[in-house]
């Protein structure tokens, strides 16, 4: 009986001394201990106290659940002190990483590099995380697989030189050809991306092949699911190529955010918001686009193209159209079509391919602000679109944009496309919109236009009910502003108040603080902000506010 108790005695101890090492306090000073507790199968969670952690090996994450907790981003500092290809080395899934800084230090590798890399892992969480310093990445996952499941909330992304994050890259050969068709959900929430990125946020889908035999290739046409991706209430500083850039991707949300354009020494081809082939089921809403009249050439605000199949191999089998043409999974040039016969489909049949199904599908873009500036060339463009919904949400609801600035003669939308150009688009009345703004282009190859059959609407009225707030567009400008609004003349306001956007009030204003429709804003940082007003005939309505400095 006493050796059983004191066997039991002993069980329960060992047991008591396992649950409490399953939690760690990591020391700066013993940066080994720390790499075994990543990897050793019990540790669940790590506490960093303030300090900066110099790593010269790339941690290996290999817990599954493993909490990785600092105690601020100013404060903890997890650096990469050694040139390696990244810092964290993801292998175990489900992390949660808070309250502390990723320092890549500039010391990626090779091309492609990350801070932080999914190595066939999901289901990362990031809260309050700064990234900074990369030759390359933020995060990405290995090659040729995706960030399944991320969830990026508050967090920034700083001095990161090419792409903050990666959601997929296609190279389907490098995962034996393995055809991935979904990609979990990834949600960005709340975050900053700061100034002199390439992209920000990147998803470059579908599943390329390479089929032996005669030279020839074949790329999968179809879409990639990002199963309902959310980019929401983030903030995108000026970049240097593209904020969001996508390919065959679909299934996205990108609403509430805030892109302020190119840098001064941005490129040709540049936009916010960039996506092409076989794009679908996308939602733009309520976001504000600005550009600084500062860069050295014109871009537009959204891009979606189609005529990627122009340039690119279609075939769908080896050798099933043109067996003259080679298509190298690998990159370089040799993944290219010749292009100096893409608008001569109708003349010489060398040059035709099938592409406009490469074209958007189901893009709605509504309550959005599109800001004037003489750098911007159009606020949105796409080619060999259908269902294309300028004005309605998904749901049938209207959310009217404000298209601000121009005249008639300004061109605002274009629609082009050389296969079979775009059709089937319904742009709503009230927008500042006149079909004069929209550019709609010929078609060069021996199809009939789409648009035929399938009309481009450009309400001159709309059938619903416009109240005395949005009937025209905008309600008060500039927007962002530096201290002061004015009001657009005619709307007989009751009160006015500014609140942040987790709806706290922060002002209030009352009709006799306008002086001839100008409202002065004193005291509010740089930021974004939400106005409510409300007009003596009871109507109210909200808008988006930036301050800026």
């Amino acid at each position: 009986m006493f050796y059983t108790r004191l066997l039991l005695i002993l069980i329960a101890v060992t047991q008591f001394m396992q649950a409490e090492a399953e939690t760690r306090t990591a020391d700066v000073n013993n940066i080994s201990q720390i790499i075994s507790w990543m990897k050793d199968g019990t540790t669940t969670k790590i506490i960093f106290p303030a300090g900066t952690y110099n790593f010269n090996s790339t941690i290996s994450l290999e817990n599954d659940d493993l909490i990785l907790e600092g105690s601020g981003k100013d404060e903890t500092i997890i650096r990469l002190n050694a040139v390696k290809n990244s810092l964290i080395d993801a292998k175990g899934n489900n992390a949660r990483i808070s309250k502390l800084t990723l320092d890549g230090g500039k010391n990626q590798k090779t091309w492609g590099n990350p801070i932080f890399r999914f190595n066939k892992s999901k289901g990362h969480h990031f809260e309050d995380v700064l990234f900074t310093n990369s030759l390359w990445m933020g995060i990405t996952g290995i090659t040729a697989y995706p960030t399944d499941g991320l969830q990026l909330i508050r967090c920034e992304f700083s001095n990161i030189d090419l792409m903050c994050l990666q959601i997929f890259n296609r190279n389907t050969n490098k995962r034996g050809g393995e055809v991935i068709v979904t990609v979990d959900k990834v949600i960005i929430d709340d975050c900053t991306f700061h100034d002199g990125y390439e992209t920000a946020v990147s998803s470059d889908n579908g599943n390329d092949r390479e089929d032996s035999g005669d030279g020839t290739g074949r790329r999968y046409t179809e879409s990639t699911s990002l199963s309902g991706t959310e980019i929401t209430n983030c903030v995108f500083g000026k970049s240097k190529q593209f904020h969001i850039a996508m390919v065959q991707s679909k299934d996205v949300l990108i609403q509430n955010n805030t892109f302020y354009g190119m840098t001064d020494d941005a490129g040709g081809g540049c936009q916010p918001i960039h996506m092409e082939q076989f794009t679908q089921n996308i939602e733009i809403y309520d976001n504000i686009f600005y550009m600084d009249n500062t860069v050295e050439q014109k871009y537009m605000y959204i891009h979606i193209n189609g005529t990627e199949g122009h340039k690119r191999v279609t075939q769908q089998q080896p050798s099933n159209t043109y067996a003259t043409w080679t298509y190298n999974v690998f990159g370089s040039n040799e993944r290219r079509a010749n292009t100096s016969c893409a608008k001569e489909g109708h003349i010489n049949k060398d040059c035709k391919r099938d592409v406009h199904s490469y074209g958007p599908r189901n893009i709605y873009v509504a309550g959005n602000t599109f800001n004037e500036s003489t750098k911007v060339s159009s606020c949105f463009s796409a080619n060999e679109g259908e269902n294309i919904q300028i004005g309605t949400k998904k749901d049938g609801t209207v959310s009217l944009n404000n298209f601000i600035g121009g005249d008639a003669n300004t061109i605002k939308i274009h629609f082009g496309g050389n296969d079979e150009g775009t059709g089937d688009v319904l742009i709503k009345a009230g927008q500042n919109i006149v079909a004069t703004n929209v550019e709609i282009k010929d078609v060069y190859f021996d199809l009939p236009a789409v648009r035929l059959q399938k009309p481009i609407v450009i309400e001159a009225r709309s059938d619903v009910s416009v109240n005395e707030l949005n009937g025209e567009g905008l309600l008060f400008y500039p927007n962002p502003t530096s201290g002061s609004l004015s009001f657009k003349s005619g709307i007989n306001i009751k009160s006015v108040q500014i609140a942040d956007m987790s709806g706290s009030m922060l002002k209030s204003y009352h009709r006799g603080d306008l002086r001839d429709n100008l409202l002065k804003i004193e005291g509010l940082k740089a930021g974004m902000y939400v106005i409510n007003v409300q007009l003596k005939s009871g109507e109210q309505t909200s808008e988006k506010l930036i301050v800026k400095n």
